[in-house]
């Protein structure tokens, strides 16, 4: 029996794409939402606190060792909202062959402002979509 190889494709950049506007006002707005709990964006939630950053989000950044580029829906291109459409906040896969939804926003959801559980949905949905993040 012959075995075949598949070459994975390589992901050279992630997007975050956030429901939330940029600037000063769209980041005000999504931190009250949060300080509220009201229905804030699920991305928002798991990269970012009040202060910013979260530092468990920023060592997830380095051992996914891809280029991550954050996105606001305000700043969306058009070949992007054609990808996406009303599917925010998502994450999108940067290839050779073009970019490619990779985390939907009701898996975003799912993992209730967890770091590890977006590391861990990133890894599984590159892996079925024969993507790789490292060489």
């Amino acid at each position: 029996m012959e075995m075949r190889h598949t070459t994975r494709t390589m992901i050279e950049r992630l997007l975050f794409i956030y429901a939330a506007d940029s600037g000063k006002w769209g980041a005000f707005v999504d931190s009250a939402k949060k300080l509220f709990m009201l229905n804030g964006c699920a991305l928002c939630s798991i990269t970012h606190g009040l202060a910013g950053e979260k530092s468990a989000w920023r060592d997830c950044k380095e051992e996914l060792g891809v280029p991550i580029d954050y996105v606001h829906r305000d700043e969306l291109t058009q070949q992007l909202k054609v990808l996406v459409g009303d599917s925010l906040p998502c994450i999108v896969a940067q290839t050779r062959l073009g970019p490619m939804l990779l985390v939907r926003p009701e898996v975003l959801e799912r993992c209730r402002g967890s770091v590890a559980d977006l590391k861990g949905k990133i890894l599984y949905y590159a892996g079925i979509k024969d993507l790789d993040l490292a060489a």
